[in-house]
């Protein structure tokens, strides 16, 4: 029969598994970051999935507005970091589907890193950092799901301080910052899958 010549099928890749943050980051090394405040269209999703076909193993993570796509290699990394500059997927602004160019996502980059010292800085300054984490830790203690217990997280601030414009970034940095700082404490006791 013509089926008894083929030649087996190749095995599928075997997928790493990943727990906390520091088995991918370990196991994925090299990182591409994106900024998504704003939307993809359904097309440009479609056509990043097809064009992220050719590697592999990734993962791919969303926290605070930032997607982070996870690679073994850094040529994978530099490759993907290249083609969202080219295709324009960087989102600036929240609920806009428009494309920021390199310059724009430079100065963007630079302006959060500055951003980002200055809400630790008030976070440290107003007690809002052990607030925020110890909240956010609590809910993932209990399995509940990133994306909500940052929500709720951020509730805190807007209710301490409702002139804070953006307090869902703010519980964000706060959230990251003591993720990577005291990652083991972090995660102690908690639920489930424990990435950012």
């Amino acid at each position: 029969m013509l089926g008894d010549s083929l030649p087996p099928p190749p095995p599928p890749p075997v997928r790493v598994r990943c727990d906390t943050s520091e088995e991918l980051e370990r196991a994925f090394p090299h990182t591409t970051a994106i900024i998504r405040r704003g939307y993809w269209t359904a097309t440009e999703q479609a056509e990043l999935n097809g064009w992220m076909r050719q590697f592999d193993d990734t993962r791919c993570v969303e926290f605070n507005s930032i997607r982070r796509y996870y690679f073994t290699c850094p040529e994978q990394a530099a490759k993907l970091r290249e083609h969202a500059l080219d295709l324009r997927l960087h989102r600036l602004r929240v609920q806009c589907g428009e494309g920021a160019t390199r310059e724009e996502v430079a100065l963007e980059w630079e302006r959060r890193a500055a951003e980002r010292e200055e809400i630790l800085a008030w976070g440290r300054l107003t007690g809002m950092t052990r607030q925020v984490v110890a909240h956010y830790r609590a809910e993932r203690h209990v399995g509940t799901y990133s994306y909500t217990a940052h929500f709720n997280a951020a509730k805190i601030i807007e209710k301490a301080h409702p002139t804070i414009a953006d307090p869902r970034n703010h519980a964000g940095v706060m959230i990251e910052w003591a993720e990577r700082e005291h990652r083991s404490w972090f995660w102690r006791c908690c639920r489930g899958l424990h990435h950012l």
